[in-house]
């Protein structure tokens, strides 16, 4: 069903709606694209992200930071109409084998809290503690009182991944994703599951925003997303945000008593986080590229197979990855995908090991996070390379030991030189495990 309420259009998309009998001028408001050197659909402010050509010898200005959703200028007239809706019926009820353990409803009461209370806060729950889980309650004490519920993600492959459980978790809501190849774009929900870049098409939309991986690319390198977040929501509107690796500047925010939060140290089967280890593996990156295979690497893959353990192999670059994996098909006749974030079968691939195929996979940092592998190992190859930093060390950590059958792993960093983001990830994680043990929240492991 279209939806227009809450949503902002160009002119010629608005003309399109009202030609379709979707739309008429007397629902929206209508503000000039650009007025006093601010952007009025990206909120940007910045002079060096606009620029001015003539035309019919008239100056107009258009902003460069928001053209790729199409341009906003001193011409531009944009339509905004007013978030009017009404929730689907039941569509708060959760579904009947919803269960919280005790830390995520700490987690759970805590957001409820910031929801009533209209306010920002933030979830810090380590890899593997339900983060998705802790936010139903939430979700829908918001419904239930028909205030309109977003979920928004840095990445396109988390939203279709997390959409169908939000699906499961509420059969009687309308959820609608929304990414750059959705066919949903105009469709109504009670829910909204979406990539934050989408958000630029909504204006107040939102009584109750999520936030999730608030520390992932992009959202943490542009700053233009937490504007459109902040924009796509009603002034009253209450925000979660939610990490297992929160960034310097939000760490700093928590322990001023400047952002509210509630900090979960274990996972919900209460052991422990497995703690990294360290093995030097000297010019990895040079060796592979030559076809080489390097002693430590190939002593540990040679363990894995003994020991019938499957394993995610990391690796710095897309060409790294095909020349390791190049070189380990022929050095040591293994049957290994390579994922990475322009291979266009790389879900298949994933799909593929998740489902048991091959003991090994290799793959970039696309799945450092969102993926969960039960009973898994995962290896680090030159981890010393700077794309590497401490939130993406403890993320990559964290694809181990998630699973209650198979709550331990081995994590390992392959380097040529131990970075400070390795010891920082190690010390954070070391830390999250005191911190846990402190309130007598772990399990024994046997």
């Amino acid at each position: 069903m279209a939806d227009i309420y809450g949503r902002e259009f160009l002119e010629l998309e608005f003309l399109r709606l009202k030609g379709q009998g979707l739309a008429s001028d007397q629902q929206a408001c209508i503000v000039r694209g650009i007025t006093d050197g601010t952007c009025n659909r990206c909120l940007n402010t910045e002079p060096d992200y606009f620029a001015t050509f003539s035309y019919k010898g008239k100056e107009i200005t258009y902003c460069r930071k928001c053209i790729s959703f199409g341009m906003v200028s001193t011409e531009t007239k944009l339509y905004r109409v007013a978030a009017t809706y009404t929730i689907s019926p039941e569509a708060g009820k959760l579904s009947k084998d919803f269960q919280l353990s005790h830390l995520q409803e700490r987690a759970s009461n805590f957001s409820k809290d910031i929801l009533r209370n209209r306010q920002q806060g933030m979830i810090w729950a380590v890899c593997g503690a339900g983060k998705t889980e802790m936010m139903f309650e939430a979700i829908s004490e918001s419904l239930i009182n028909n205030k309109r519920v977003c979920w928004a993600i840095p990445r396109a492959d988390v939203v279709i991944d997390l959409a169908p459980r939000i699906k499961a978790t509420f059969p009687h809501a309308t959820v609608v994703t929304l990414h750059g190849n959705s066919d949903e774009k105009s469709d109504y929900g009670d829910i909204v599951v979406t990539t934050v870049h989408q958000l630029i098409r909504f204006y107040e939309a939102f009584d109750f925003l999520i936030i999730d991986e608030v520390d992932a690319f992009p959202y943490t390198f542009d700053e233009m997303l937490a504007r459109i977040a902040e924009r796509a929501c009603k002034p009253d509107a209450a925000t979660i945000y939610l990490s297992a690796t929160p960034s310097k500047d939000d760490q700093a925010k928590i322990k001023k008593g400047r952002l509210k939060s509630c900090i979960i140290p274990a996972r919900y089967h209460l052991f422990p986080l497995d703690v990294p280890k360290y093995k030097w593996c000297a010019d990895f990156y040079l060796k592979v590229i030559k076809g080489k295979m390097p002693q430590p690497a190939k002593a540990w893959i040679d363990r894995k197979i003994k020991e019938k353990r499957r394993a995610l192999l990391f690796v710095p670059t897309i060409d790294c990855g095909l020349n390791f994996q190049s070189t380990l098909k022929k050095r040591m006749n293994l049957n290994i995908d390579f994922a990475y974030s322009s291979d266009p079968d790389r879900l298949d691939k994933v799909a593929r090991f998740k489902q048991g195929e091959h003991q090994f996979l290799i793959t970039t940092m696309i799945l450092e996070r969102g993926v969960t592998i039960p009973n898994i190992d995962v290896a680090i190859f030159a981890a010393e390379h700077d794309v590497y930093g401490e939130s993406a060390f403890v993320q990559i950590s964290g694809r181990v030991g998630r699973n209650p059958k198979w709550p331990t792993g081995e994590i390992i960093f392959f380097h040529h030189g131990v970075t400070k983001a390795m010891d920082d990830a190690k010390a954070q994680i070391m830390n999250m495990n005191k911190s846990a043990k402190q309130q007598g929240l772990l399990k024994e492991l046997s």
